[in-house]
């Protein structure tokens, strides 16, 4: 019966949204939560390894992103590209936070889809897959809003599920990357080494929201998994 009511809830929501107008601006700030005690408890091969793994975790630094969101479509992106080169130590942070990928997720067509440019030197638009969750009645405050946990059933990580905290109160079925599909907008998501946690929400700005899906190669994501593997064979192989 429990089950049943939370489905209830979801369908119910997920119609609501779709015949209102409404849009947003959220601004996350994405932390590590991997720390050195962490890196002690991993069996690394050698020295060396362990020595650069320290090295990324004191250069990683706390990241922002930006997510848009209209009615039925959002688009979330890193809102500071940091130049990465051989004099740029790693940020680990900014990587898991997304890097230079954007992501665009259509309630529509009950979809997410990754924009990448950088790594084939082409742009892809991979479709990512759709995300099952464990809703669940554990609550807590998050900026004034009442939110609900919700659990990522789907991950593959057998350690650690990724926990998504939303507010029903706020009518979007939107988060961060390619978490989406929550009766209410993602206000803080735990992942395996950083957590995104809300530090700003503009609903119905006075400047327009606009979701514009730049043009790239539809691919689904094992295609481009083989392409890179392909292009990177020295990369897999060790």
């Amino acid at each position: 019966m429990k089950n049943f009511l939370l489905s209830l809830i979801f369908i119910l929501f997920t119609f609501s949204i779709k015949c209102q107008t409404f849009s947003g601006k959220v601004t996350y700030e994405v932390k590590l939560t991997f720390t050195k005690e962490n890196l002690k408890q991993m069996e690394l091969n050698n020295n060396k390894a362990t020595n650069t793994m320290r090295k990324v975790l004191q250069n990683s630094t706390d990241t922002n992103v930006l997510l848009k969101f209209t009615s039925n479509q959002s688009h979330y992106e890193v809102i500071k590209k940091l130049e990465i080169n051989d004099r740029k130590p790693l940020n680990m942070t900014y990587s898991i936070a997304g890097g230079s990928k954007q992501y665009i997720t259509d309630l529509i067509v009950n979809k997410n889809t990754m924009k990448e440019c950088e790594l084939l030197e082409e742009c892809f638009l991979i479709e990512q897959p759709v995300l099952k969750w464990e809703l669940t009645q554990e609550t807590k405050l998050i900026g004034g809003y009442l939110c609900y946990k919700a659990i990522n059933t789907s991950s593959k990580n057998k350690k650690k599920k990724p926990i998504a905290w939303y507010s029903p109160k706020i009518p979007a079925s939107f988060g961060p990357k390619h978490y989406f599909g929550l009766p209410g907008l993602i206000l803080e998501l735990e992942e395996t080494a950083v957590v995104f946690k809300v530090k700003e929400i503009i609903l119905n700005p006075k400047e327009k929201v606009k979701v514009i899906v730049k043009e790239g190669t539809k691919i689904s994501q094992e295609e481009y998994n083989k392409k890179l593997k392909k292009a990177y064979t020295q990369f897999y192989e060790n």
